[in-house]
């Protein structure tokens, strides 16, 4: 669902979402504005060939839209009307790597779905048609802790907002969670969550944990470039005694942070080590760059600035502009990831990454150039030997770890193995309430009180008056030919959602699960 943690090489689809070019630039910045679908299409294939590297890919991948909304007081994107419903209609359109369109009802035989809660919170509902589940099979990916960020978040900003957070925010975290297991669980055959860090949310049969997140390689070969036989510049730095001391000819010099500019991200715990490691330095700090933007900026310079942090505010960049590659270290205090992209892609660039010792960052423990910390002293000790020292270089064994291809390997692994293919009773349950309570004024209402506000909100209504039309339902017959028939918006009989409340008698059945 979100750009940037995808499978890419075992796609042969991808289903974006839409913003109208009003509401673009909040998300794209000025880097890149589409006015229609095409040219969207077009910018996602050029993106593959050209910077991704991935050419016989970007040819086989074909790029459908679903319409969105940003949601300016969460900082999310949320679906507009028919999502999975739109699939089955004769109209539904995907886009080649070419421009070219192709129409036509589509039917595929899995399906990948990233921040299931997140796409299905506030989503359109048509009945059975709904369901992500009536497909052979689906894998959710979940790597956002929106828990964590339901528990942090203030409900409104000043003293009140900090007099009722005691109460409001465990609040928030406990529908957080139940909404994420309520959505992964009715409609996802499998469930991958990134880390151990994120909350259970489906059935010890269903969930599994795996990183299946990797880089592109234009991070890796900065850091086979940067690569060298010794950690240090040049053979006579063996002879210094301070180990603190720079390297005569160094390749690399300073620190940064990157990404969303979000208390969340730890920022106010950032302030407060690099104050400490600036009084364990003697005084001295060289300063410290952020890269990135977001709703929190401007608070977060101020309270850097209250903390007489020597910090450079660099705005939103790229991981892989010009800007970065050169930092010696990359630091990330947060403790709310699930498992931090920004940290894979600077240790396949060469670079020290300075973290918390924390469950989100286990994957990296084992790398050469991972410095995880746990107090302030840690954390100074870590940063002052890092900023001292140039990174020694990965083996091709640890680079392969961090590339797509191994990624690709472990979410196959993953994705694969044999999960119930029938919902137990409580996922029934969940998926009724979902695919009955959500329909039509009734849905409008329920969604617009449990916080998408109106615009988000009304989904009903917005199919009634920019999609219009009726369902289409796709029928998959025996020799897997695909009829397009038009019903009164309920789909062919499926366990996902049966029209009737479930019964607790019915048993699992471990039928085998369709590859990717």
């Amino acid at each position: 669902r979100r750009r940037g943690k995808i499978i890419e090489g075992g796609l042969r689809a991808r289903y974006l979402p839409w913003l109208e070019p009003d509401e673009q630039q909040e998300i794209y910045g000025a880097t890149a504005r589409f006015e229609d679908k095409r040219a969207h299409a077009a910018f996602v294939a050029t993106w593959l060939r050209e910077t991704a590297g991935l050419v016989d890919e970007a040819a086989k991948l074909r790029v459908a839209f679903y319409d969105a909304h940003y949601h300016r007081p969460q900082g999310s994107i949320y679906p507009m009307g028919r999502t999975v419903e739109a699939l089955d209609r004769p109209d539904f359109e995907r886009y080649d790597d070419r421009g070219g369109v192709e129409r036509g009802a589509w039917a595929p035989d899995a399906v990948v779905l990233e921040e299931p809660e997140h796409l299905n919170w506030y989503s359109y509902v048509a009945g059975k048609a709904s369901s992500w589940r009536r497909y052979p099979h689906v894998v959710g990916v979940v790597h956002t802790h929106y828990v964590s960020y339901a528990a942090t978040e203030r409900a409104c900003p000043g003293p009140l907002g900090l007099l009722v957070h005691p109460v409001v925010g465990p609040f928030k975290a406990t529908m957080a969670l139940l909404m994420a297991r309520w959505m992964t669980n009715g409609h996802c055959h499998r469930v991958v969550k990134l880390s151990k860090t994120l909350p259970r949310v489906a059935n010890d049969q269903t969930e599994v944990v795996a990183n299946v997140h990797g880089v592109r390689d234009a991070f890796l070969k900065v850091g086979s470039a940067r690569a060298t036989t010794s950690p240090f510049s040049v053979q006579a730095d063996r002879a210094i005694d301070n180990p603190l001391a720079e390297p005569s000819k160094p390749r690399t010099a300073g620190a940064y942070f990157v990404g969303k500019l979000l208390w969340q991200k730890g920022l106010d715990h950032l302030a407060s080590l690099l104050t400490f490691a600036k009084k364990d330095f003697g005084g001295t700090l060289a300063p410290f760059h952020v890269v990135g933007d977001g709703k929190d900026r401007a608070a977060i310079e101020a309270w850097f600035a209250r903390a007489d942090v020597d910090a450079v505010f660099h705005g939103r960049r790229d991981h892989a502009d010009a800007l970065c590659r050169d930092f010696r270290v990359l630091v990330n205090p947060s403790t709310t990831e699930v498992l931090c992209t920004t940290v894979a892609e600077a240790l396949a660039m060469g670079k020290w990454v300075v973290i918390a010792r924390h469950p989100s960052n286990e994957f990296f423990y084992d790398f050469p150039t991972c410095l995880p910390f746990k107090t302030k002293r840690e954390f100074a000790e870590a940063y002052a030997y890092a900023l001292r020292h140039e990174p020694p270089p990965l083996s091709a064994r640890q680079r392969r770890r961090l590339s797509w291809a191994a990624a690709t390997e472990r979410f196959c692994d993953a994705a694969l193995a044999r999960a119930p293919k029938k919902l137990r009773f409580h996922q029934k349950l969940a998926c009724f309430l979902h695919v009955h309570l959500g329909k039509g004024s009734r849905g409008d209402v329920i969604r617009s009180v449990a916080g998408a506000g109106l615009t988000v909100g009304r989904q009903s209504r917005y199919v009634r008056q920019r999609q219009g039309g009726g369902p289409e339902v796709c029928v998959v017959g025996a020799e897997n030919t695909i009829l397009v028939e038009k019903t009164s918006g309920e789909a062919p009989a499926d366990e996902a959602a049966d029209a009737t409340p479930p019964s607790s008698s019915e048993e699992e059945d471990e039928g085998d699960i369709v590859s990717v």
